[in-house]
């Protein structure tokens, strides 16, 4: 059993998912027609779980439920190797990377105005303090 796909609500999902594929190196993995709409999903190279990037419902408001931390966490080997990738893709970062106790910790902003966490392990962290 694993979690397949988490839910993440844009304002432009075209706009979405150039961020995810071109800024993070991530892949498409689906995009089909679903009723009006249309079903679209983004994972990171080689995993099963993925975001679908959606609109939301028809009383969907993206003030409601775009932008703010979106509780996502995404793990990483070197938080500042990342931050200096992602850096280099023009990615906006709200939170300068750090060593924290529980290891390397950096946030980031979408192109939506989602925030993500960015996360390594504590003996990544210590290596590089």
């Amino acid at each position: 059993m694993y979690i397949s796909v988490l839910t993440l609500f844009v304002e432009d999902v075209d706009r979405a998912v150039d961020f995810y594929t071109k800024k993070l190196g991530w892949d498409k993995t689906m995009d089909v027609p679903m009723g009006e709409d249309r079903w679209v999903t983004v994972a990171p190279p080689g995993e099963r779980t993925s975001f679908t990037l959606t609109k939301g419902p028809p009383s969907w408001a993206p003030d409601k439920a775009v932008g703010g931390f979106s509780g996502v966490i995404i793990e990483v080997d070197d938080v500042h190797q990342a931050h200096a990738k992602l850096e280099q893709q023009n990615v906006e970062f709200t939170d300068e990377p750090r060593i924290e106790p529980w290891g390397g910790w950096a946030m980031f902003k979408d192109s939506e105005g989602n925030i993500h966490g960015l996360h390594s392990p504590v003996s990544a962290a210590v290596s590089n303090n």
